[in-house]
């Protein structure tokens, strides 16, 4: 039962749709209807080989991979991410995972997954923002799938500049090798997933992943909480 103080707060300061910002999002829900009929959800979850496989075929040894929702400029996942990035409400980022997690056990390609492995960020960005969405987003992942989330297995090792606005090999060439493995012990042998917030060009993602692999993990997948085109 909804606390009393919650509706008086509720008067106060009405909920609005994470996607529009303007409509009033439906009961237990973070969006409004018409955002929920119009979310842009990919569903390559669903298939093994997919346009996020594709982008990464021949750089990685990965199982599969998947994205949530498509990104495009101006549009309701855009104003999504900025929410989850600056707005500080991981209770959203939250909630997104689980629902997720929910998708992606529907599928036996997602059904073997031992751990989620959170991309990091580093301390100085993480300070900043007060939390790191990638880790929130895998947590609720893991939660709705019944698993461990080791959001501390990988380690950031530098502070680079902004990738913003680079190419796939730049942002190659400037993370180098900035993720290590902080306990190989936590993922040798084991069935990974790997996230992250957006795909964009993977680099950030490819880097992660060779480190990974560097433990013998038994498999990779990869999600996302959003893409752009591929």
């Amino acid at each position: 039962m909804t606390p009393w103080y919650r509706h008086i707060i509720d008067l106060l300061y009405p909920p609005l749709c994470a996607s529009c910002g303007v409509q009033r999002p439906l009961d237990h829900h973070i969006f409004c209807l018409d955002c929920i009929n119009e979310l842009p959800e990919t569903g390559f979850h669903q298939y093994a080989e997919n346009p996020f496989t594709s982008h990464f075929k021949g750089r990685i040894d990965l199982k599969t991979g998947a994205a949530f929702l498509y990104f495009s400029r101006g549009g309701g996942t855009q104003r999504l991410l900025h929410q989850i990035k600056y707005n500080n409400q991981p209770e959203l980022i939250v909630t997104i995972g689980k629902w997720y997690g929910k998708q992606l056990l529907q599928s036996e390609l997602w059904n073997e997954i031992d751990i989620v492995v959170p991309v990091p960020l580093h301390w100085k960005k993480q300070r900043k923002r007060g939390y790191n969405q990638s880790a929130v987003f895998g947590e609720g992942i893991a939660e709705a799938m019944g698993i461990t989330c080791q959001k501390n297995a990988l380690r950031r090792s530098t502070h680079d500049k902004s990738l913003t606005g680079m190419k796939r090999l730049e942002r190659v060439q400037t993370i180098g090798s900035s993720f290590v493995l902080v306990n190989p012990n936590l993922v040798k042998e084991k069935h990974v997933l790997l996230v992250d917030d957006v795909l964009t060009t993977g680099a950030t993602l490819e880097s992660c992943a060779l480190a990974l692999a560097s433990a013998k993990i038994a498999s990779l997948r990869m999600v996302t909480i959003a893409t752009g085109e591929l």
